[in-house]
This record gives C-alpha cells, sequence and structure tokens, in this order.
C-alpha cells in the first residue's frame, strides 16, 4: 500500500473515531441548530444567495449528525476527500508522492478550527466544492484560458467566499504549465478584478439586506454574523500554495515525509486541546446527555470534572431527579441555589436546555414551550432547530392546540430523521386515546397543572408544592421543592412542607438526607434527641452527636468533610471545607 493510502486511511480512521468517541457531542450540538427541508422552497431560498449550494450541501451533511455514527463518518468523509482531491491536485503539477504529508496540513486544520463551536459546516463543504472545481477545470478546460471568466461568476453564487481558493489554484496552475506567461498573468489578474466587482456588483444591488464582509467572506461559514476567524484565511491560504509547494519538494527524501507527518500530527492535537473549549465543551456535553436522557452518563462526568455552574447544576438534579436519587445524593453534587433546579433564561441557544427539559417532566408545559421560544429565537443565525421544533410540537399536543402542533409536525415531515416521528405524531392529533397510549405523554398529561402558574426562582418551592397538591404521583416536583429548601437552608420552609411528603409516601424509609435536616432543626428548636421525631432513625442520631461534638471541637476537622459526614447536609449546612 502506497504511502498515501495509508496517510488517507489513517486521517479518516482519526477523525471518525475522534467525532464518534471523543467529540460526539459536537455532532450533535451542529444538528439540533439547524432544520433540513426537503422542499422546493427551501432549495430556491439557497439559490437565492451567494453561496447558496455550499449553504444548502452543508446542511445537507448536518442533518446527518442526527446519528452519531453516521454523522462521524460524513464529517470524516468530508475532511478526507478534501486530502484526496489536493493530492490529485498536487499531482497534476508532478507525480511525486512523496510530499502527499503536506496535503494533511489543511484537513488537520479544518478540524483544529472545528473546536469554534459556530464554525458551520458549510465552511469545510465549500472548501471542498472549490477544490472540486479547481481539478475540473485544471483536467477539462485548461486550453481554454478565456471560459475562466465565464466560470468564476457562477462559482462565486454556488459557493461563496471559497471561489477565491479556485481562482488562485487555477490561475498559479496556468501561469507554470502555460507557455505564454504574460497573456495567462493578464487575463488571471483581469478575472481577479472581475470577481471583485462582481462581488462589489451583488453586495449593493440583489443582496442588500447582507453586511460587505458576508458577501466577501462567506454567509453562514460563521454562525455569528460580523466575525471572520483567522483559522478561515490561513486554511484558504494553505490549500491554495499546497499544490505548487509540491513541485520544489519532487526530490524530497522519505524522511522529510514522516518528519513532516509528525510535525502535523503535532500541531493537531495541540490545536485541538487549544481550540475545543472545555467550558464550553462541559456545557455541550452535558446539553447532549439531556437531550438523549444520558442519566448516569450526567452523573458520572459532573463526579469526576466536579463541575460548578449553574447548567451544569440543572443537568445534574435532573438527573437525580429521572434516576430517583435526588434526596439521596443531592450534596454529592456543587450547588447554586434555586437556578440549580429551574434557571432564569439568557440569551443564547442552549444555556438553559436542561431547565426546558425539566419543565417537561414536571408538567409545566407552558414554561417548557416559554425555553423552547426563547433557545429558537437566541439562535445566532436566525436557523431553526428540530430538536426544539419537536418539543414545541409535543408540548401544543399535550396543550390540546392540534393545530398549532400540526404547523411544526408538518414541517418536521419534510425532514430524513424527524419525519416517521411527525407522522406518528399527527396520526395522534384530536384523538386523547393515542395520546394516552403514549406512556410518557400520559405522565406529563396527568403532571399538567391546567390553571395559571407564573413561575420564577424566587417562588420555585410554592410552584412545584402546588403541581404536587395537583397531582401526588408528581414525585419529582416534591423532591424539587423539598431540596431546594434545604439547598437555600430554608430550613423552616422545609419543615413547613414535609408533611405533604409523609402524606404520600409516609415515614418509613425516609432519605437520609431529609432526617439529617430534621435533626438539625430540632437541634435548633432545643429538641433532645430522644424527643426528635420516630422517623429520624437511630443511626442518624448518632451520626448527629458524633458530628456535633466533632464541630465543637474543631470546626475545621477533616473529620466533618470525609466519610460518612462528605456528602452530608450537615457539611453543607455548616459550610464545613467550604
Amino acid at each position: 500500500m502506497s504511502k498515501a493510502k495509508i496517510s488517507t486511511t489513517l486521517l479518516f480512521v482519526s477523525t471518525f473515531c475522534f467525532w464518534a468517541f471523543i467529540k460526539p457531542e459536537w455532532l450533535n450540538f451542529h444538528e439540533q441548530y439547524q432544520l433540513f427541508l426537503f422542499s422546493t422552497s427551501y432549495l430556491t431560498q439557497h439559490l437565492a444567495l451567494p453561496g447558496g449550494i455550499a449553504i444548502y450541501l452543508g446542511e445537507f451533511l448536518v442533518q446527518f449528525f442526527y446519528n452519531t455514527y453516521l454523522g462521524a463518518m460524513v464529517a470524516a468523509s468530508t475532511i478526507t476527500t478534501i486530502y484526496i482531491i489536493l493530492q490529485k491536485i498536487s499531482n497534476c503539477y508532478c507525480n511525486n508522492q512523496n510530499t502527499s504529508s503536506l496535503q494533511l496540513l489543511a484537513p488537520i486544520l479544518i478540524l483544529v478550527y472545528s473546536g469554534d463551536e459556530n464554525m458551520l459546516f458549510t465552511f469545510p463543504t465549500a472548501i471542498l466544492l472549490s477544490l472540486i472545481m479547481s481539478l475540473i477545470y485544471i483536467k477539462k478546460f485548461k486550453t481554454n484560458i478565456w471560459l475562466q471568466f465565464l466560470f468564476f461568476p457562477l462559482i462565486y453564487w454556488l459557493i461563496g467566499y471559497c471561489v477565491w481558493i479556485y481562482v488562485f489554484t487555477t490561475t498559479i496552475y496556468l501561469i507554470k504549465k502555460e507557455s505564454n506567461n504574460y497573456k495567462t498573468m493578464a487575463i488571471s489578474g483581469i478575472q481577479m478584478l472581475g470577481l471583485v466587482f462582481f462581488m462589489f456588483w451583488i453586495a449593493y444591488f440583489p443582496i442588500k439586506n447582507y453586511p460587505m464582509c458576508d458577501i466577501f467572506m462567506g454567509i453562514d461559514y460563521h454562525r455569528e454574523r460580523m466575525k471572520i476567524p483567522f483559522w478561515q484565511h490561513i486554511i484558504a491560504i494553505i490549500c491554495i500554495i499546497t499544490p505548487p509547494i509540491t513541485t520544489l519538494l519532487t526530490k524530497a527524501k522519505n524522511i522529510f515525509f514522516y518528519t513532516s507527518i509528525s510535525a502535523i500530527t503535532i500541531i493537531g492535537i495541540l490545536g485541538v486541546i487549544k481550540n475545543y473549549n472545555p467550558n464550553i465543551y462541559s456545557h455541550i456535553k452535558l446539553d447532549y446527555y439531556v437531550r438523549w436522557q444520558k442519566w448516569n452518563d450526567i452523573l458520572n462526568y459532573a463526579t469526576k470534572n466536579n463541575l460548578n455552574n449553574v447548567f451544569a447544576n440543572t443537568a445534574v438534579n435532573l438527573a437525580l431527579s429521572q434516576t430517583n436519587q435526588m434526596p439521596d445524593r443531592l450534596f454529592e453534587f456543587k450547588q447554586n441555589g434555586n437556578e440549580g433546579f429551574l434557571s432564569n433564561f439568557e440569551y443564547n441557544s442552549f444555556s438553559t436546555g436542561p431547565t426546558a427539559e425539566a419543565c417537561y417532566y414536571l408538567g409545566m408545559i407552558n414554561s417548557t414551550l416559554r425555553y423552547n421560544f426563547d433557545m429558537q429565537s437566541a439562535i445566532l443565525n436566525s436557523k431553526n432547530s428540530g430538536r426544539f421544533f419537536k418539543r414545541i410540537a409535543e408540548a401544543y399536543l399535550l396543550n390540546g392546540n392540534y393545530d398549532v402542533a400540526d404547523r411544526y409536525l408538518r414541517k418536521l415531515k419534510q425532514t430524513l430523521f424527524y419525519r416517521s416521528w411527525a407522522i406518528e405524531t399527527q396520526n395522534c392529533l384530536s384523538d386523547e386515546n393515542k395520546i394516552m397510549q403514549n406512556p410518557e405523554w400520559a405522565r406529563i398529561k396527568m403532571f399538567k397543572y391546567n390553571k395559571g402558574l407564573n413561575f420564577s426562582t424566587n417562588n420555585l418551592p410554592k410552584v412545584l408544592i402546588t403541581l404536587h397538591e395537583h397531582c401526588p404521583e408528581n414525585k419529582m416536583a416534591l423532591d424539587y421543592a423539598l431540596s431546594s429548601c434545604l439547598v437555600n437552608k430554608n430550613l423552616e420552609e422545609f419543615i413547613r412542607l414535609f408533611p405533604f411528603y409523609t402524606k404520600s409516601y409516609g415515614t418509613t424509609n425516609i432519605p437520609k438526607i431529609y432526617q439529617q435536616a430534621f435533626a438539625i432543626a430540632c437541634f435548633q428548636n432545643n429538641y433532645t434527641i430522644d424527643n426528635m421525631p420516630s422517623f429520624i432513625s437511630q443511626e442518624v442520631k448518632n451520626d448527629f452527636i458524633e458530628f456535633d461534638n466533632a464541630y465543637l471541637i474543631n470546626p475545621k476537622s477533616k473529620i466533618l468533610t470525609t466519610g460518612k459526614f462528605s456528602n452530608s447536609f450537615w457539611k453543607y449546612y455548616m459550610e464545613v471545607g467550604n
């Protein structure tokens, strides 16, 4: 097997494994912030934009990110194909196979640039299209220099900014290969000036609503408008200069191949470590786990990384509730007050994802709608979201607004991966029996509070207890209410609300955290050990005496923060070790 084939195989396998096993949340993040539709109107909307075909094809590929392994294969295939096309263009300059390592640099830098969570897959798609068109021109039309005048405006309209890769790649090739270099250089200079003029004309007449930087630097190459990352320019330049550089290295020895491969690999590893911001990707990973209900993965990840922020806290507390572990493991994790249960909205597209899902499982359907609408409107490039559309359609369905739900379902029917779900859900419209056959929907409809319910973090326990009173089976609402009192160290409110727990679940097998809270509340009200409620076990009473004695002797004692006290309410309440 040749070195080129070996490096191609290694590139594909390594990028596939990276996205399939190391960063699957990257795939999920990009898929959930677009909604690719198989419709004529969706296609014509893209054809009306300069670079619209690149956007359309990029979004077409991203829809496959819905499935982790299929998405990883699509992303890895795109990156690997860029490498293969660069090799073929380089071979048009010279048939040297020893320099195949140089073509790895551009794909590796695309992988590094992908660490910017707002880089859109339009960019690597446009690069691939520009290189394919360059190769076609070099192979088929190089003898007709004047045909270039007809090609570059059309190619610009198809792929946008990356037309520069096509223009410079074909121009450099023509200058090198054509005998009349002065004529070629003159025509090449004219075509570049013509392209600039064409872009200005596009900017000021047909596409007036787009800023100049988007016209020149690519529409939907990056989710943030008016931002042009330097990686975009570096990668484009490397794609242009790599093929001609190979002509200078035709006599390079094998050691160059292995040395350059090693250097590029090191660049890639260091670039990935630096450019994949751990703080941002921690949020993205948790959001990915929440979406696919990977509750144990959330708890394991939070335990290993000692996360301490509102986003992580809402995800962790949701996972604890869904695995029926909240009263037992609440203080194993950092807590952030009421916002650690249901946080206020921040104007970005994923910071309140766990809160939106928690509202859904609690039966707070109107809050679910509000959060999903807000996250939808906060998507930076104003795209629709398949994930949000699906949850909004469900919320309207459970609210009985079947006509509105149908509007969203009709859109989802035009997709590839949401279509079967949308068709199945459409069959449930106006049919309560079919809705109740779905266990999740039946449970949430039972939890749903039909009267007005104003929600804010200030009155959280009151709202949650109202939900529990409406449906005593809603244990999640009760656990959230009692746990929020403990997190805020509001023992008075906890004691007032605790009868709701004993009324529904009795006084046997009361979680140890709740017993610990009662013990310290009794102590504050001058109860003796013997006078404490009977549901407080003798083990908890003995542990409380041991904790109290150790605290009186030394409030900073290690005994208070280790062993059986490490995750106790007493440690949290007394702020030991904080």
